[in-house]
Parts: structure tokens; C-alpha cells; sequence
């Protein structure tokens, strides 16, 4: 199994020699490989690594936990640090749930140990596994593409070392070293969504397609390599025709038009992305909308609290959700 993270990791690049990397390790068995095989790597790459523990402020043995990954962290020679949110409460104040109030305050606590740390990445334990069922929620979503395309090897400063790893392959690799990981009870619940995707909809499909785990790490392959061609292609036509202003950015109504439809809808996902200074809640009907403003003439608009898209004679804009006669008192 070393072997075989090894050669994904090289394969995808996913660190450089004399690397600092912040394991995210919460003592479960998956973090817990993770963080032993790195460190099995680490005078070979020349590495220095530092495991990273999130306590949420849900369970009371993470109270135990934190000793736990302590001690399984030093006894490898690494550096160690933990951090407290008390994520229900924020969930609360956030009218969000625990869950995804759980990831962003877990990611966002995680950089930030990286930057203090000095470190060039983020090493997660996602395995492939992990991914079917990522595939299994966006499609359940009804994702385009890019959700499609899954967990990504590298992702800005996050690697993920295991995608070319099973549970079972992680499984028998604690097992054969005789660790003691640590057992988080919520993730039996059936509260969180991809808990039952795990449970009862992944054991389903693999009574119709018993290589269910394989096949769809197979389609997020396929999905994200034409996903990067579109997104680059897409990129360039934008930054060739976009026309960036003060209070506004604007593309030539011809030019988008003229595209084929999924060219279009990654330009007007680019425009909205660029103004809206967020890839995440890009709505496709906000999408659409906005594709069809394109087709009519000049003075038409549609509003949301987040950006004012309007027409000009020859041109698709994107502005303040303040109307540009709007005076601010």
C-alpha cells in the first residue's frame, strides 16, 4: 500500500522534497494510515509534517482524542497541534447545519495551521471510497460536471494521498499494524446525508453492480479531464473578451452567443464567479437567467442580493445588486 501512494503521489505531484505538510488527522483509522505512511515517507522526501486535530465541540471523546493523536503523533516524530470550535452553536448562529458548518470551520482552521506552520499542503484522507459517494452526492444534487468530476487529487493546498486507496486496503493496512484508531459514533448516524449515502444507497448498487466503488472513481476520472479542458477553454475566451469597469464587467453579447450552450453557461458561471468573489453557491438558475438576458436587447435586467446583471445594446453586464441610478444615503 506505501507503494501505491507513493507512486500517486508522484504521479499527481502532490508534494516536493523538503515539503511542510499538515496532516488532518482526527485518530480515525483513514487519518491515522495517512499520517503513518507519510511519516514512513518523510526521510525519503525529506518531509515535515505536523498533524492537525479539530475538535467540534459535538462529541465528549474527542476530549480523549486529542491525547490520542498527540501520542500517535510523536511517537512518528511529528509536530502536533489541535484546535477547538464549538460547531453547534456556530451552526446555530449561522442558520446552517452542523454538518457543513463542521467542514468550513474544519478546512478554514486547517489553512490557517498551514500558514503558521509554513506548510505548502494540506494532506486529507479521502480515499476512493470517499469519492463514490462524493460522485453519488453531486449526482443526487443534480450536479453539472465539475460536481461530477469529484474529490480532486490536488486542490489549491489540499492533497489527497489516499484517492488511489480503498477503505478495505486501508482497513487491512491498520490491521496488519495493529493500530488502535479512534471510532467517531456520528459517522453511524443517519442525520448526515452521506452517511446514508455510505450505509444504505452505495450497498444497494453494488447488488447490481458489485464494482460500483470502482466504477464510478472511473466516471469522476473521465468527468474531470473534459471538465479542465471546458473550464480552460472557457477561461481563455473570458479573459480575451472581458471588460472590466469600475462598478461593473461585461461581455460582448455576440460573442457569448455565438458559443455553443456549454461554452456559454461556463462564461456567464465566470462572470458570476469573478463578481461574486465565490466559486460556491452559483446557482444553475441564476445561470440560466442570466444566459437568457443575453438573447434580448438593451435595459433588461435580473436582480439578486448578490449582483444586478443587465443589458446594454452590444453587451451582458454584471454589477452591484444596487441599481446603478440607486443613490446611497
Amino acid at each position: 500500500m506505501i507503494e501505491t501512494v507513493e507512486r500517486f503521489c508522484h504521479t499527481h505531484k502532490l508534494f516536493h522534497d523538503g515539503d511542510r505538510i499538515v496532516v488532518a488527522c482526527s485518530g480515525g483509522p483513514d487519518s491515522l494510515v495517512l499520517l503513518d505512511i507519510l511519516s514512513r515517507l518523510r526521510d525519503k522526501y525529506h518531509l515535515h509534517l505536523t498533524a492537525c486535530y479539530i475538535h467540534h465541540g459535538i462529541r465528549r471523546a474527542a476530549d480523549k482524542e486529542v491525547a490520542v493523536v498527540r501520542r500517535e503523533a510523536h511517537k512518528r516524530g511529528c509536530d502536533f497541534v489541535w484546535h477547538y470550535v464549538n460547531v453547534p452553536a456556530l451552526a446555530h448562529w449561522r442558520h446552517e447545519s452542523e454538518e457543513s458548518t463542521g467542514r468550513e470551520e474544519r478546512y478554514r482552521l486547517l489553512y490557517h495551521t498551514a500558514e503558521n506552520c509554513g506548510a505548502a499542503a494540506i494532506a486529507v484522507a479521502h480515499h476512493r471510497n470517499d469519492q463514490a459517494e462524493t460522485v453519488l452526492l453531486h449526482l443526487l444534487r443534480g450536479s453539472g460536471l465539475s460536481g461530477l468530476a469529484g474529490m480532486r487529487p490536488k486542490s489549491g493546498m489540499i492533497i489527497r494521498p489516499f484517492l488511489a486507496v480503498t477503505r478495505k486496503d486501508i482497513e487491512k493496512y491498520a490491521a496488519s499494524h495493529q493500530f488502535s484508531p479512534c471510532i467517531d459514533e456520528t459517522n453511524a448516524s443517519r442525520i448526515y446525508r452521506r452517511n446514508c449515502i455510505r450505509m444504505d444507497l452505495l450497498p444497494e448498487l453494488q447488488a447490481y453492480n458489485p464494482a460500483i466503488i470502482n466504477d464510478l472513481n472511473q466516471l469522476a476520472d473521465i468527468v474531470r479531464a473534459d471538465d479542465d479542458f471546458i473550464c480552460q477553454e472557457a477561461k481563455t475566451r473570458y479573459e480575451g473578451w472581458i471588460k472590466r469597469n469600475k462598478d461593473s464587467i461585461a461581455i460582448g453579447k455576440q460573442c457569448l452567443l455565438s458559443e455553443p450552450l456549454a461554452m456559454q453557461r461556463r462564461l456567464v458561471r465566470l462572470l458570476l464567479e469573478e463578481w461574486t468573489g465565490s466559486s460556491l453557491n452559483i446557482s444553475f438558475i441564476w445561470i440560466t437567467t442570466v444566459l437568457q438576458l443575453a438573447a434580448k436587447g438593451a435595459g433588461k435586467e435580473f436582480r439578486t442580493k448578490k449582483f444586478r446583471a443587465y443589458t446594454t445594446w452590444d453587451a451582458l453586464c454584471i454589477g452591484n445588486a444596487v441599481g446603478r441610478n440607486k443613490k446611497k444615503k
